[in-house]
């Protein structure tokens, strides 16, 4: 390894939403080239790789601040590129599959840099999902029909909460509730199916799961339920739009990728609403799969949803029996939607969310970014935006756009919480 080559990075150790202001590489001979490589394991144990080429300037240095790559898994000048454009292996063949992240333990990024078949440089990176190891509360229950972990910042409180509700795939998501408590917020990830004593399918799941999660945060003297944000994506944020029409008690929402409808739940065999209230159905579109869809299902290979969801609206004439009355909201909306959504047809839906505000005179503010290219938009920031997630696309764009709407779009939700949860001398300065 060269004593000469020095890698600069800045911050090496940081909460896993915030950007990497620095990657400089200096002490080359000038000309020099070199590979830049970042790796780490997700939690499913598969290692991902990022790597660029590139020629060091007259005075033997590479920034990649202003210095795009020759060659590699991203285009761009972005020292945060080296994080959001790793792929499995570092294959830039290999469609680009879901970043394993289930726990709010910490990344640990390797980062290195080789010429000539060797290594001549190695730094670390630390993201951490929490604003201090020792700080955060964590604490799960699972108990009345309430399943779910509440993070809390360090401190007495009481805090304004946000509920967390997971998409398609079910469970709790630990990570997002956990980087929100950094930022402040008693952070709720609340299970509705596929965890615990909770249903196994999302199938006719009885809304009022919600009103129990409520009863029980309120009963906590660290939690101000006064103040509740709803945060969803993909079928979660189709929820986070239903709960906060029928909940006058959130003050704000915000939906990624999510539905203005009411959809079918998802379950082979007869189709059903997706959600129950007072024991009754809720009236639901149902998906109108293509027989090329089908045989792909049954023979297990990739599939795009989204035609089956156009095909479902346009056998409807009067959508107004299963549209979310988002008018009934009593706070601000937020929106997130890529136009490449190949998962269903999010912005869309958005588009008509926001007409519907407007038709209404909706008495509260609402943001929507449609994000031009973009997929389905549930990943992470600063983690790679999935194409695929098992045989289901979620885009056909390159994912490097998905990544940077998606860097995009948690920063500028972290700013609607702030601005509709907190007060001016709660807002944190994030480390």
């Amino acid at each position: 390894m060269s004593e000469k080559c020095q890698i600069e990075i800045q911050p090496r150790e940081s909460l896993a939403d915030q950007p990497l202001r620095t990657v400089n590489i200096t002490g080359l001979s000038p000309a020099q080239e070199i590979t830049v490589r970042a790796e780490v394991q997700d939690d499913a144990g598969i290692v991902w790789m990022s790597w660029g080429v590139f020629r060091s300037d007259d005075s033997g240095s590479v920034d990649l601040s202003n210095q795009a790559p020759r060659s590699g898994t991203f285009t761009q000048a972005d020292p945060s590129a080296i994080l959001w454009s790793m792929r499995p292996g570092g294959d830039v063949k290999q469609s680009v599959p879901m970043f394993a992240k289930t726990t709010a333990a910490p990344l640990n990024i390797n980062v290195t840099v080789d010429s000539d078949g060797k290594t001549v440089g190695s730094a670390n990176i630390r993201r951490r999902y929490s604003s201090q190891e020792s700080g955060l509360i964590r604490e799960p229950v699972d108990l009345d029909g309430v399943t779910g972990t509440l993070f809390l910042p360090e401190g007495a409180g009481p805090y304004p909460v946000v509920i967390c509700l997971s998409g398609s795939g079910g469970g709790l998501n630990e990570p997002r509730a956990s980087l929100l408590a950094a930022h402040g917020f008693a952070a709720f990830t609340l299970g509705y199916f596929g965890v615990g004593s909770l249903p196994k399918e999302l199938n006719e799941i009885p809304v009022e799961f919600f009103e129990r999660g409520l009863a029980w945060l309120q009963k906590h003297e660290s939690v101000d339920t006064d103040r509740i944000g709803v945060y969803g994506y993909s079928k979660g944020g189709e929820l986070a739009l239903l709960l906060s029409s029928l909940y006058p008690r959130i003050k704000a929402v915000a939906a990624f990728s999510g539905s203005s409808y009411v959809w079918q739940g998802l379950r082979f065999g007869r189709p059903s609403s997706s959600w129950t209230r007072k024991g009754k159905i809720l009236p639901y579109i149902p998906m109108k799969l293509p027989l090329k869809t089908m045989l792909k299902l049954f023979t297990g290979r990739k599939v795009a949803f989204r035609r089956s969801y156009e095909n479902g609206l346009k056998a409807i004439d009067d959508k107004a029996p299963y549209t979310i009355q988002v008018e009934n909201i009593n706070g601000s909306v937020f929106l997130v939607a890529g136009t490449d959504d190949q998962v269903w047809p999010s912005a869309d839906f958005s588009d008509v969310v926001v007409e519907r505000l407007k038709e209404h005179n909706h008495p509260h503010s609402h943001e929507y970014l449609r994000e031009e290219g973009a997929g389905h938009l549930v990943c992470m920031p600063y983690i790679p935006s999935a194409e695929t997630c098992r045989n289901l696309i979620f885009t056909t764009s390159d994912t490097e756009l998905s990544s940077i709407a998606m860097i995009k779009a948690w920063g500028a939700m972290l700013d609607f919480f702030n601005e509709h949860l907190l007060s001016e001398k709660e807002v944190c300065n994030v480390d």
